[in-house]
C-alpha cells in the first residue's frame, strides 16, 4: 500500500486556500445539519399547532355555551334573590324549580401541557404563541370560577324546597351564596367572551348559535335574549 504525504504549505496563500477549503466544509457541515433540524422542528410544530386547535376549539364550545346563556344565568340568580328577599319578609310563594344542571364543564388543558413538555412550543411563532399562553394563562382562574360558582349554586339549591324551615342564619347564607354566584357568573361571562376574542385571532371560533339549542332550552326561558358569541355575530 502507497501512503502519499502531505504537500508542505509553502506560502500564506496556500495556507489560506487549504483553511478556507477546511471551514466551508465545517459550515456546509453544519448548515445541512440546522436545515434538517429546521424540518423536524417545522414538522413537530405543525403536528402541535393542528392538536392545540383541536384542544381550543372543544374549550371554546364550553365558552360559547356560557356567553350565550349568562343573561338568562342572572335573571335566574335574581329570581332567587327575590325568593330570600319574601322569605325574610314573611311573604308567602311557591318554592322556585330546581335549576336544570350544572353550568360548568371539565376544561382540559393536556395538550399544552405535553406540548410544552416537549419544548415544541418555544418553536412557535412568537404572535401565535403569545395568543395561545394567553388563552391557557386564564384557564386556572375559570376552573376556580366554575368551582365555587357550582358550589354556591348547590348551596342555593335549597330555595327549590320547602323554605318554611328556612331561618335568619340560614338566610344569611343564603344571602352569601348568592353574592358568590353571581360575582362568579360575572367573571366567566366576561372572561369567555375574551377568551373567545383570542380564539377569533387565532382563527378558531365556536359553533353557531344553532348547536347550543339543548343548553340554552335548559336555562333560558322562550324570548329571553341570549349573550353574544364574539366572532359569530354573522350567524343566526
Amino acid at each position: 500500500m502507497e501512503i502519499h504525504k502531505p504537500k508542505p504549505v509553502h506560502n500564506w496563500r496556500e495556507f489560506l486556500k487549504e483553511y478556507a477549503i477546511i471551514v466551508l466544509g465545517v459550515l456546509t457541515a453544519l448548515a445541512a445539519e440546522q436545515a434538517v433540524e429546521w424540518l423536524r422542528w417545522r414538522h413537530e410544530v405543525a403536528i402541535a399547532r393542528q392538536s392545540l386547535r383541536e384542544e381550543i376549539a372543544v374549550i371554546d364550545r364550553f365558552y360559547g355555551r356560557r356567553a350565550l346563556i349568562g343573561p338568562c344565568l342572572e335573571r335566574r340568580l335574581e329570581e332567587k334573590a327575590a325568593r330570600i328577599r319574601d322569605i325574610a319578609a314573611n311573604r308567602k310563594a311557591a318554592p322556585l324549580p330546581p335549576d336544570p344542571g350544572t353550568t360548568g364543564a371539565l376544561l382540559s388543558d393536556a395538550e399544552w401541557q405535553s406540548e410544552r413538555s416537549a419544548q415544541t412550543l418555544t418553536h412557535f411563532p412568537r404572535a401565535e404563541l403569545a395568543l395561545m399562553s394567553n388563552f391557557y394563562a386564564q384557564m386556572g382562574d375559570i376552573h376556580e370560577w366554575i368551582f365555587e360558582e357550582e358550589r354556591s349554586w348547590s348551596a342555593l339549591a335549597v330555595l327549590a324546597d320547602d323554605t318554611d324551615h328556612l331561618g335568619p342564619a340560614d338566610l344569611a347564607q343564603l344571602r352569601v351564596n348568592l353574592n358568590i354566584a353571581r360575582t362568579r357568573e360575572h367573571l366567566i361571562f366576561l372572561n369567555v367572551r375574551r377568551q373567545l376574542a383570542i380564539s377569533a385571532q387565532l382563527g378558531i371560533y365556536p359553533p353557531g348559535r344553532a348547536a347550543y339549542a339543548a343548553p340554552v332550552a335548559r336555562w333560558c326561558r322562550p324570548g329571553e335574549p341570549l349573550g353574544p358569541l364574539p366572532g359569530q355575530a354573522s350567524q343566526s
